[in-house]
C-alpha cells in the first residue's frame, strides 16, 4: 500500500475543515433562521436607502416646485438658472393702481426689492429633507412641496423708489383755517390728507412674488391728521375778531400799502404749541410771506448770481454777481403779529435787509470755475417731442448743480423721481424684458450717457455706472450709460480739491453736457472689438409676436433684432505732470434683442 503524500494530506484536511464550516453555519441558520433573514431585508433596505438618498442628493426632491415651478431633480445651478429666466421676468413688474387714468408702472428693481435665485434654490433643495441626529438629513418620499422664493428688500432702495407713487397717491392734510365773510369770523374746516401705506404695499408685492405673479392691484394707504384741527380753529374764533377788527397799515419811506381784514385773514395761520397762549394767531407762514413779497416787489432788489457760460470755443464766460436789499421777514413778521394782537396801533413799518448771492463772482474765481474741465455732446431728434421733452426736463434739473471737493454726485439725486407732475412725459424705455414700451421719462438715459461721458474725460472717478441692457448704436461704444429711479444710479466723485460745476443745455437736437472747473487732468483710452457675441433667442423667421393696442388694427410694425455683445474700455488718467493718477476699466455685457412683431388689434 502505498503511502500518502504529505500535500495530499493537507488538502484533505482542508477540505474536512470547510465542510465542517458550513455544517456550523448550517446548524446556525436552522436555529436563528428568522434572525437572519430579518438581517438580510434591512441590509437590503439599507442598501435601497442609500441608493435613493444618493441619487437625490444635491437636488430637489420629487414634488419639489417654487411659486408654481416645477424643480424636481434640478441641482442648484438648474432651479436658480429657471428662477432667473422664468420667475423673475414673471414678477418683475408692479402695476399700481395710483388713481391716474393709467396705471402707475414700476419694476422691482426700481422698488429695491429681488429675489434671490441662490437661496431660494438652496431653499428648494431643502423641501422634503428631514434633519436626524447627529447632523444628518435625508429626504423622504412624498415630502415635496411649493416654496416660496427668498425675496430680498433694500430699504433705502425701496423708500427712494416710493417717492414716484407717493408723487400720485399722497395728498396732504389741510390745516383748519379761518375766513372773514361779510364781517363774520367763519372757520373753514381741517381735511384728513392720505399717504402711502409703505409696509401694507410691501406686504402686498411680497404676496405675489410669492404666488409667482407680478403685483397688480391698489396702492394701501393710511389717513394723515392735519396739524391744526377744526376744533382748534373754533377754539381762536373768537380772538380773530381782535386781530381782524381794523385795517394794518404797512408803511414803506412814503408809500403804504393797506391790509384789510378778509386779506388779512387769508394771511393769518392757527398757531400750535408753545406759542398759542401768546399768540392764537400768526403771519408766520408760507401764505403770509408770498403776499408781503407780492405787496412790496416794487422795493425788493433780489440777489444775482454769477452765472458760468461755456462759449462755443471753449472758453468760460463769467457774468457779475450783484447784492441785493430784500424785506426783513423774521422782524416784519414779528410785527404784523404784535399789531394784531394787541388791538392798539395798526401801523407797522417795513424795512429792508441786505441779501447776498450764493455764488459770487469771488465765488467762481476762488472754487476755479473759470476753467472748462470737459464738455460732450449727443444728438437726438427733436422731432421726436416726448423724448426731447424728457432730456430737455433732465437737463434743465441739473444744470447749475455745484459738486464740491470729496463729494459724491448722484444723477438720481440731482433729477428726483421721473413723474408727470414734475415735468416728464412718455416716451419710450427699455423694460425688464428687453422690449420698448413706453415709460414716463424714456429718454433721460441719453442725459446720464451724456454726463457719463463728460465725467470720462474730465477724469474724474466713476462711483457708478452701467450700460443699458441693449447695444444702442448711437452711442459712443462701451460709453453708455442708465439710470432707474430706486434702482440703477450715475454717481462719481470729485477728487480735485476744488469745486466743479455741471452746466447742460439744449440746441436744436444736440445735447451739451460741460463740467466747469479745471481738473487738470489728461484722459488716454482704449476700447476693445466686441467680443462673447450672442443672437437673439427670436430671429426674423420666428418673432416675438406683441399685440399692441397703440397701433390699428391690422397694422403691423417690425423691430429689428440686434445681436448680443460686450466690450471693454479701459482708461488712463494722468496729472499735469503726466503721472498716472489711476485706472479704471468699463465693461458692458448687452443682451441680444429680439425680433420683435408688432401687431395692431
Amino acid at each position: 500500500m502505498d503511502a500518502l503524500s504529505p500535500g495530499a494530506g493537507q488538502a484533505d484536511a482542508s477540505s474536512r475543515s470547510r465542510r465542517g464550516l458550513l455544517r456550523r453555519l448550517g446548524a446556525w441558520y436552522r436555529r436563528h433562521v428568522w434572525t437572519a433573514t430579518a438581517l438580510l431585508v434591512a441590509v437590503l433596505v439599507l442598501a435601497g436607502f442609500v441608493a435613493v438618498q444618493a441619487l437625490v442628493w444635491g437636488r430637489a426632491g420629487d414634488g419639489v416646485a417654487v411659486a408654481g415651478l416645477h424643480v424636481a431633480g434640478m441641482d442648484a445651478a438648474g432651479v436658480a438658472a429657471v428662477l432667473r429666466d422664468e420667475l423673475c421676468p414673471r414678477v418683475e413688474t408692479v402695476r399700481l393702481d395710483a388713481g391716474g387714468d393709467e396705471p402707475l408702472t414700476l419694476t422691482l428693481a426700481q422698488l429695491g426689492i429681488r429675489v434671490d435665485p441662490a437661496a431660494t434654490a438652496a431653499r428648494a433643495l431643502a423641501a422634503g429633507r428631514h434633519e436626524l441626529p447627529l447632523g444628518l438629513t435625508v429626504w423622504l418620499p412624498g415630502g415635496g412641496a411649493d416654496v416660496a422664493p427668498v425675496v430680498r428688500v433694500d430699504g433705502t432702495a425701496y423708500k427712494k423708489g416710493l417717492e414716484a407713487v407717493r408723487a400720485q397717491v399722497d395728498v396732504p392734510a389741510k390745516d383748519a383755517r379761518l375766513k372773514l365773510s361779510h364781517g363774520d369770523v367763519r372757520v373753514v374746516p381741517a381735511e384728513r390728507g392720505q399717504e402711502v401705506d409703505a409696509l401694507g404695499l410691501e406686504r402686498e408685492i411680497l404676496a405675489a412674488v410669492a404666488a409667482g405673479r407680478g403685483y397688480a392691484g391698489s396702492v394701501p394707504t393710511v389717513p394723515v391728521d392735519p396739524e391744526v384741527s377744526t376744533a382748534d380753529a373754533e377754539s381762536r374764533a373768537a380772538a380773530a375778531g381782535t386781530y381782524l377788527a381794523r385795517p394794518i397799515t404797512l408803511r414803506y419811506r412814503a408809500r403804504e400799502v393797506v391790509l384789510t381784514p378778509e386779506e388779512m385773514a387769508g394771511m393769518l395761520s392757527i398757531t400750535t404749541g408753545d406759542d398759542a397762549d401768546q399768540y392764537p394767531l400768526t403771519f408766520h407762514n408760507e401764505r403770509a410771506e408770498k403776499r408781503l413779497r407780492e405787496l412790496f416787489a416794487f422795493a425788493e432788489t433780489p440777489p444775482v448770481d454769477a452765472t458760468v457760460e461755456v462759449n462755443d470755443d471753449g472758453t468760460i464766460h463769467v457774468t457779475e454777481s450783484r447784492s441785493g436789499m430784500v424785506l426783513d421777514l423774521p422782524v416784519l413778521m414779528d410785527e404784523l403779529d404784535e399789531a394784531a394782537a394787541s388791538g392798539g396801533l395798526r401801523t407797522v413799518f417795513v424795512a429792508l435787509t441786505p441779501a447776498f448771492p450764493k455764488l459770487s463772482t469771488a465765488d467762481v474765481e476762488s472754487m476755479g470755475l473759470a476753467a472748462l474741465g470737459s464738455q460732450f455732446t449727443t444728438y437726438f431728434d427733436p422731432r421726436n417731442t416726448a423724448r426731447a421733452t424728457n432730456i430737455a426736463r433732465a437737463a434743465k434739473l441739473v444744470d447749475g448743480t455745484l459738486v464740491e471737493p470729496g463729494e459724491t454726485f448722484s444723477l438720481n439725486a440731482a433729477m428726483g423721481p421721473r413723474t408727470e407732475n414734475r415735468g416728464f412725459d412718455y416716451a419710450p424705455v427699455i423694460a425688464a424684458d428687453n422690449v420698448l414700451r413706453q415709460g414716463v421719462g424714456g429718454g433721460i438715459c441719453q442725459y446720464a450717457t451724456t454726463l457719463f461721458n463728460a465725467v470720462f474725460f474730465a477724469g474724474l472717478p466713476v462711483v457708478e455706472r452701467e450700460p443699458h441692457s441693449l447695444y444702442i448704436s448711437h452711442y459712443p461704444i462701451g460709453r453708455d450709460a442708465t439710470v432707474a429711479w430706486g434702482a440703477v444710479d450715475f454717481r462719481f466723485r470729485n477728487d480735485t480739491g476744488k469745486s466743479i460745476m455741471i452746466r447742460s443745455w439744449i440746441d436744436g437736437g444736440a445735447l451739451t453736457v460741460a463740467l466747469v472747473g479745471k481738473t487738470g487732468r489728461t484722459v488716454t483710452y482704449t476700447t476693445s472689438d466686441f467680443y462673447d457675441v450672442r443672437k437673439p433667442a427670436h430671429g426674423k423667421s420666428d418673432p416675438r409676436v406683441i399685440y399692441d393696442d397703440d397701433l390699428g388694427p391690422g397694422v403691423i410694425r417690425w423691430e429689428k433684432g440686434v445681436d448680443g455683445r460686450t466690450v471693454k474700455v479701459q482708461r488712463t488718467v494722468r496729472d499735469e505732470g503726466g503721472e498716472v493718477l489711476f485706472r479704471d476699466t468699463f465693461v458692458s455685457k448687452y443682451a441680444p434683442l429680439d425680433w420683435v412683431k408688432r401687431v395692431g388689434q
